[in-house]
């Protein structure tokens, strides 16, 4: 029986849906932090009575196609002191236990371009539950705030998830071949990793971003599946 499908929406996330369908996966159990640790992790972060402060969100992969949140303001950003990597496996949302694919992060060392998105203080808390619950599922990133330099130069104070590098599913720098063939061949519960790369991609041109190193990635992988 083929596994269940599931696409991922503010619906999915807000349910629980896609963590319960990650914990039905079949194969070898993935650990996956419960209600309880998402709300104290987020509460550590953004406070149930935050108010009066709007939050900013650094988005740099799929939540800058499919953010699945309620913001009022988007913009360009620059990120310092990380770049954006396939650096983390996956068994469950791009990949499976038989194939585990690989999506991205934020690894230390270099910069990122990516997408602001502002959160309403009224709301906050709220819409930050739906981020924990898809950026969280396995506890694989580090919540952080970071500064960014906005497209007209200010900086902002963001929230964003900096890949965990002690986190057993963490996947250290490989040669392009290997990631090809990983990214061109794997599939989750909630699509191909290969659709991930494409709309990933897709949506940084669309933003005027340029990432020279996921655009050759993107045509290896195009070039790897239709050999």
């Amino acid at each position: 029986m083929a596994p269940k499908s599931v696409e991922i929406s503010r619906q999915t996330l807000s349910e629980g849906i896609l963590q319960k369908l990650a914990s039905e996966r079949p194969g070898q159990p993935v650990e996956l932090l419960t209600e309880e640790e998402l709300l104290e992790s987020r509460r550590s972060f953004i406070k149930d009575s935050n108010s009066n402060k709007n939050i900013w969100v650094f988005g740099y992969g799929s939540l800058i196609w499919n953010p699945s949140f309620n913001f009022d303001l988007r913009k360009r950003a620059h990120l310092f002191g990380f770049h954006r990597r396939f650096c983390l496996r996956t068994t469950i949302t791009r990949g499976s236990p038989e194939k585990p694919g690989l999506v991205l992060g934020l690894d230390r060392g270099g910069s990122t371009k990516g997408i602001l998105f502002r959160i309403p203080a009224s709301i906050a808390a709220r819409e930050c539950d739906v981020i924990w619950k898809r950026e969280m599922l396995s506890g694989a990133y580090l919540p952080s705030w970071v500064k960014v330099k906005a497209h007209n130069g200010k900086a902002i104070k963001a929230l964003t998830f900096v890949i965990k590098r002690n986190h057993p599913s963490f996947a250290a720098p490989m040669p392009d071949k290997d990631s090809v063939k990983i990214i061109a061949e794997a599939k989750g519960i909630i699509g191909s990793n290969s659709e991930y790369l494409f709309n990933t991609e897709e949506a940084l041109n669309a933003e005027g971003i340029k990432d020279n190193k996921l655009k050759k990635l993107s045509a290896m992988v195009k070039q790897y599946q239709n050999s």
